[in-house]
């Protein structure tokens, strides 16, 4: 958005580059309502683009490892920040700032502005009494939620660079929020404690959103933000995708919620690939609360096959509480047998569980001697797929910072 003379300014920070930067929904948010309102102006900044330079600048703390690049990019004014990363750890990243939005930013920013129109004098203290709102030293940690999401005000305003280049991996698209939260709980996901439970937005919401988006940003492409897709309109949105013809990236996909006209429609979207997030074999998966049958994926499979999918991307995780043996060659088996099954390309992406505050794994250490031996363990065996494994040392990181580990 070009600058224009205002009154009152705010920077909202990403702190990594532009390339992720521009496909935070909640950099849109904050941004749209801020220059929605007379008198104000608000700028993204990323770490590669412009420089903070406004006397409100707020953060959006996405993952552990852009912790410390906030910091460091820092105004000399106010500093807030909000995020996921926020919502897990307030009491260790409220150290750093002057003040934390935490759970949905619609609730409180425009209670925040109308407080800070009023002056600097006693700011702090007057937001201490706003839910949602944490000013360290002043006020308890309290969470905002927004009941009916038909009733917030949607990001349609979402701009991109000029140029971009193939590190922008959606492109220039309209992100399309369609759900919040998550209707499953599974143990190692905090997901849920920082979103308060399940929501979604209605279809004729989202058919409104989808027709003034487009028309908006003049894109081509829709992608759907949903930790689940578990929409219970999820066919008719893509059908009214379809009619609009845009293509279309869906998220991660529940196996148990999904039947062969979903992935029709998925597919005659342009989607040329589809993902799924097993985690483990059933026994542990089952002991992380995701209560999905090996039977379910391989039923999914058979689906994507007659689908006519080229891609399948399956997500599984290792460093999981009380791991046997046994449990590690069922993990081998049930891979072997998805790459069996599928008549495609599988690629198999295997990341170390990082135990975040706020989750029933909380406790759990993060030991990386026991990680070394399942990951060596397992690309021993796993000789027929293509396997992307996360760095261990970037994990270990991750663990640290969540939990207070700054150095």
């Amino acid at each position: 958005m070009k600058y224009r003379k205002s009154k009152w300014t705010m920077d909202l920070v990403y702190p990594n580059k532009s390339y992720g930067g521009v496909y935070s929904l909640g950099l849109l948010i904050i941004a749209n309502i801020v220059n929605s309102r007379e008198d104000w102006f608000c700028k993204r900044v990323f770490s590669d683009s412009e420089k903070v330079s406004s006397k409100l600048v707020g953060f959006s703390l996405q993952y552990e490892l852009d912790l410390k690049k906030a910091i460091s990019m820092k105004g000399e004014g106010l500093n807030f920040a909000g995020g996921p990363l926020v919502s897990m750890n307030p009491e260790m990243i409220g150290e750093h700032f002057d003040f934390l939005l935490i759970g949905d930013v619609e609730e409180v920013i425009v209670k925040v502005l109308k407080e800070y129109e009023k002056g600097e004098d006693q700011f702090l203290k007057r937001i201490s009494k706003i839910k949602g709102v944490y000013v360290p030293g002043k006020n308890k940690v309290s969470s905002a939620f927004v009941k009916d999401l038909d009733k917030v005000p949607y990001p349609i305003v979402q701009e991109y660079p000029e140029k971009i280049d193939k590190d922008f991996v959606f492109g220039k698209c309209l992100i399309l929020e369609i759900e919040r939260g998550c209707p499953f709980e599974c143990k190692f996901c905090p997901l849920n404690e920082f979103y308060q439970g399940y929501r979604y937005r209605s279809f004729e919401n989202i058919k409104k959103i989808i027709d003034e988006g487009l028309e908006k940003n003049n894109v081509e492409k829709v992608v759907i933000y949903s930790p689940s897709f578990a929409h219970p309109k999820r066919k008719e949105i893509l059908k009214y995708l379809l009619e609009k013809k845009v293509r279309v990236t869906v998220p991660s996909l529940r196996a148990e919620l999904i039947d062969k006209e979903c992935l029709e429609l998925i597919k005659k979207c342009g989607q040329e690939s589809v993902t799924i997030a097993p985690e483990s074999a059933e026994r542990l998966r089952f002991s992380l609360n995701k209560k999905v049958k090996d039977e379910a994926y391989f039923n999914f499979i058979k689906m994507a096959n007659e689908v006519g999918f080229k891609k399948l991307k399956v997500y599984m995780m290792i460093g999981l509480p009380n791991t046997s043996e046994k449990d590690l060659e069922e993990f081998i088996e049930f891979v072997d047998k998805v790459k069996a099954k599928f008549k495609g390309q599988t690629y198999l992406s295997i990341n170390y569980l990082v135990p975040k505050p706020k989750t029933k794994f909380s406790e759990h250490v993060f030991d990386k001697k026991i990680l070394k031996q399942e990951a060596k363990y397992l690309k021993k065996e796993l000789k027929k797929i293509k396997v992307k494994l996360s760095s261990l040392s970037t994990a270990y990181k991750e663990w640290e910072i969540i939990h207070g580990h700054l150095n």
